[in-house]
């Protein structure tokens, strides 16, 4: 262990993120922070800034890589990666924003620091290593963004950018002398504690003694340590220790690459699926990463329920699993994006992400994928359920609004049954089908839906059923065209009241609709229709609305089919109203009917059971 500033750190070695490592994680506080700690060593005169922990892996055989007319030792960045690939941004932007002001001295600094010819000195692992490079490089990047690590870096280079914009602006002529400031306090002033690591296994350990004093890691970044500590800990032998732990890193990588093509915070669930298909699906027993520790699964020290024997084949079974739990998650929470769907597949698993109501499904719909992709379930078997699934998000979350973990214990036990038995996906896919009905009956479900009521207050709800009802318009009579408005473009803006929420105080709608009859039907669905852009229509009369083939915009030169519909009406009064509605309900009615007959006598429902164990733990 020493201390080092970053010229001394950067002065006779290469550096690279191994690809078992997350991607780019720092959002906007951080950024921030970055900033704020720089500025000060400049404008408050400190004399030096502690940073943080770098710990390297320095094998026995480490590579040496040419690096302009030197060649230098390869070291993988085992911590410190977030601070090291933030510190390179920045510098970047300052040598960049000097140069620009003639201090042409710097460019000198760029080899030193960033890059020589097309390598450089930090290298990023998976798809961020192009797009940094082109960052430190010009300042820009010419590819499109794919991955939210992607997303991030380019954010964070153009966070810095205006940081040195506006204190340059408002600097005036003090402005290149701000930047040599920054330069030398990045490059001279701020301290890193440096660690070597000569053994892949002590890894594990250097990150469990991190963790203690708060170091902020992931979910899956703390598995994979206290993995590699479990190794280096119980496995004695050296080869046996070499092959779990390129097993355990191989994982990890494969796992990052398919959780950095999808979007969101998704570490937690892609674990959470896999501790519930190879360890317990009973929610009450979910205690995050802490579960995982405990003497039936992963022990360290107390073998008293499994072997050390039984817990390494575990451990090598399970680290196998997450990387393809981690395929079919990344699959199904994008499913838009990835060429690895039959359409079938694509177009259901599409409309349940539109409901908004996946997590519940997701250790189901996971196993069910694997078994479907191994053969074990049939093609037809498996839109069946997911059939069932769209239908219970709709019934039960969007129409009925249960709690957001209704079913939870019975979709999880379901996940574990079809991973283990996929014989049993048909008899799984009834028990969905009654698992809807007891949560949102048949008979409330249609006689819900018999009057007028407010759709537009449950937007979610209007939302999925107005664009569903697109796709079936499109698909009964637009010959299987694409929607003219996409999921994504939907918005308050893109639903119109044919009858105005304010009609003016003298014009037609207030002789065709009385009060009563106003307030029953303004706001319910047969009211309401997609369009473009709603404000558009302001206030007009139907028959301005209604317009003609040509006259845009209008009802009848609209390429959206259900506001085309609308014109073959002379007038909007109440029995159009009634009309279309009568039309919509016999719709809504059919396309979200269950299958199968309400019997409920061998269903088993304890809501208390769709309790995490972890949320206990946390009250």
């Amino acid at each position: 262990m020493n201390k080092k500033t970053l010229t001394s750190l950067f002065a006779e070695s290469i550096y690279q993120i191994p690809d078992y490592q997350r991607g780019y994680a720092w959002e906007e506080k951080q950024w921030k922070d970055f900033i704020q700690d720089i500025d000060a060593l400049v404008d408050e005169q400190v004399t030096s800034h502690y940073t943080g922990t770098v710990v390297v892996y320095e094998g026995r055989d480490a590579e040496k890589r040419p690096y302009g007319r030197k060649k230098l030792k390869v070291l993988d960045v085992v911590d410190g990666q977030q601070r090291l690939t933030t510190t390179c941004l920045y510098l970047s932007v300052i040598i960049r924003a000097l140069i620009q002001h003639g201090e042409s001295d710097y460019e000198r600094d760029i080899d030193d620091f960033l890059y020589a010819g097309a390598t450089c000195k930090l290298n990023l692992n998976n798809e961020t290593g192009d797009i940094f490079y082109d960052l430190l490089k010009t300042g820009y990047v010419n590819t499109p963004l794919q991955s939210p690590h992607q997303h991030r870096l380019v954010e964070a280079h153009r966070r810095f950018q205006h940081h040195i914009s506006e204190q340059l602006q408002q600097r005036g002529g003090a402005g290149v002398a701000y930047l040599k400031e920054l330069h030398y306090a990045i490059t001279q002033k701020l301290n890193f504690t440096f660690y070597v690591i000569e053994s892949e296994a002590e890894i594990g350990m250097t990150f469990e003694l991190m963790n203690s004093r708060g170091k902020d890691l992931s979910v899956l970044e703390l598995l994979k340590n206290y993995l590699m500590h479990w190794v280096s800990r119980n496995e004695n032998n050296l080869a046996d220790r070499e092959t779990l732990t390129k097993l355990i890193n191989r994982s990890w990588k494969d796992t990052y690459t398919n959780l950095g093509a999808s979007s969101g915070n998704n570490e937690d669930q892609c674990l959470r699926i896999a501790w519930t298909l190879y360890c317990s699906h009973s929610p009450a027993n979910w205690h995050g990463y802490e579960g995982f520790k405990a003497d039936e699964y992963i022990p360290l020290r107390t073998f008293s329920k499994r072997t050390k024997a039984e817990t390494k084949i575990f451990i090598e079974h399970f680290v196998m699993g997450l990387a393809e739990v981690s395929h079919h998650y990344a699959s199904i929470i994008n499913p838009t994006t990835t060429t690895a769907l039959f359409e079938a597949e694509r177009i259901w698993l599409s409309k349940i992400r539109h409901t908004g109501n996946i997590a519940n499904f997701l250790p189901l719909m996971v196993a069910a994928r694997k078994q479907y992709q191994a053969g074990q379930i049939s093609e037809g078997a498996y839109i069946d359920m997911l059939k069932a699934l769209e239908c219970y998000a709709y019934r039960v979350f969007l129409w009925a609004a249960r709690r957001s973990n209704a079913g939870k214990s019975s979709f999880y036990r379901w996940g574990y049954e079809i991973f283990t038995q996929p014989q049993l996906i048909s008899d799984i896919t009834r028990g969905i089908h009654q698992l809807t009905r007891y949560y949102a009956p048949e008979d409330d479900f249609i006689n819900g839906n018999a009057n007028p009521s407010d759709w537009y207050r449950t937007r979610n709800r209007l939302r999925y059923t107005l664009f569903e009802y697109e796709l079936h318009l499109l698909a009964t009579e637009g010959k299987n065209s694409e929607p003219r408005l996409g999921w994504d473009q939907l918005s308050d803006s893109t639903i119109e009241h044919i009858l105005p929420q304010n009609p003016a105080k003298h014009s037609h709608w207030n002789g065709v609709w009385n009060k009563t009859a106003f307030n029953a039907s303004v706001h319910d669905i047969a009211n309401l229709v997609l369009t473009h852009n709603n404000a558009s229509y302001s206030n007009f009369e139907f028959a301005r609305k209604k317009g003609q083939p040509g006259l845009s915009p209008s009802y009848s030169d609209s390429d959206i089919r259900q506001e085309r519909k609308l014109a073959a009406f002379a007038d909007w009064t109440p029995k159009e109203f009634a009309e279309r509605r009568n039309e919509l309900i016999i719709w809504i009615n059919q396309r979200w009917k269950t299958v199968g007959e309400p019997d409920n006598a061998t269903l088993e429902v304890n809501d208390e059971a769709d309790d995490d164990g972890i949320e206990h733990q946390e009250g």
